[in-house]
């Protein structure tokens, strides 16, 4: 009797168990997960932003821009007092002239002693002077070009050019002022190629060219992006990467701070609906009609955790009170 009383019993309690399983409340994964939104603090940067600075010296004889003003390639910013410039120029201008007629009479002189070697009326020796007398005035001339072309060009950088199309932001020359080389004078930045900068952990990095929804966020205004570039180099103390976005549309100010903020291309699993079994934090999923715990590595506690190694069709298991029996080992 003691033994069929027993066999009641374990009778009664698989029923129990077979019941409490029928009754399971479970969801697809797919109705329940989100794509967390990450964000890191921002800059916006401009692709050129010079201070710009004389090459030569001289006195500042007139400022064709102001702060504010916009300009293209190539036009007149500074102009530069260039008399003494031009007088170097017109000397050596002067000298190359000269010498190109000393080497006319040269090359006169040296035919001429060529016609009276064929007939032996001249020396070896003279002829050898006539040939080294133009070589040395074919070289002396070739000196004279060069300080020619360095004169030209200190009579250019006289005027000071805008390097790339862009906005005055700074103006440091005063009319009469004497400048020196790499003596600053205007600031320009460029209009067009704004980018963003940001500074990423390793692991958002390595994820970003994959995330979706890329914003800049600025007070109220959101900005969206498209990634450029991440540099392939990890800052040596805060071992972050720098990544560079450019701006779809309207760009933000240069110097404008705010959050990088992007959507993470993955699915987690809200954090309630974590548990924890044996020291690991997971989820109990429906296999083969059993709620069968799995270990979602990496998820901590009151955190969403990262679901993407599980189909999106997997049924979870909803109920609170499983037993312990039913987690795998």
């Amino acid at each position: 009797m003691r033994w069929i009383g027993f066999s009641l019993l374990l009778t009664l309690v698989l029923h129990s168990s077979v019941a409490i399983a029928a009754t399971w409340q479970t969801t697809p994964l797919s109705k329940l997960v989100i794509y967390p939104l990450h964000s890191a603090p921002a800059s916006v940067i401009a692709k050129q932003n010079s201070l710009l600075s004389a090459e030569v010296s001289g006195i500042v004889q007139a400022v064709l821009v102001d702060v504010g003003d916009r300009v293209k390639r190539g036009e007149p910013l500074l102009q530069l007092d260039d008399f003494s410039y031009r007088q170097q120029y017109q000397q050596v201008v002067a000298a190359i002239e000269s010498l190109e007629a000393r080497i006319r009479l040269a090359e006169f002189q040296l035919q001429q002693s060529q016609r009276l070697g064929k007939g032996n009326n001249i020396s070896e020796e003279r002829l050898r002077q006539r040939q080294t007398e133009l070589a040395t005035l074919s070289s002396e001339l070739t000196a004279k070009q060069a300080q020619r072309d360095l004169a030209q060009r200190y009579i250019d950088n006289c005027t000071v050019r805008a390097p790339f199309s862009g906005v005055v932001v700074e103006r440091q020359a005063q009319l009469g002022e004497l400048i020196n080389p790499g003596t600053p004078i205007l600031r320009l930045l460029a209009n067009r190629g704004q980018q963003l900068r940001a500074d990423l952990h390793y692991q958002d990095a390595q994820q970003l060219h994959k995330s979706r929804e890329l914003t800049f966020v600025m007070g109220e205004q959101q900005y969206p992006l498209q990634l450029d570039t991440i540099l392939p180099m990890l800052h040596p103390q805060q071992r972050t990467q720098q990544a560079r976005l450019n701006f779809v549309g309207t760009p933000a100010l240069v110097g404008a701070s705010g959050r990088l903020q992007w959507r993470d291309h993955r699915p987690s699993l809200p954090a309630t609906y974590l548990q924890r079994r044996g020291g690991e934090m997971g989820i109990f999923i429906l296999q083969q009609g059993e709620a069968v715990f799995i270990p979602l590595p990496g998820a901590q506690e009151g955190r969403a955790a990262s679901v993407d190694q599980l189909p999106l069709t997997t049924e979870l298991v909803l109920d609170k009170t499983l037993p312990r029996q039913s987690a795998t080992p």
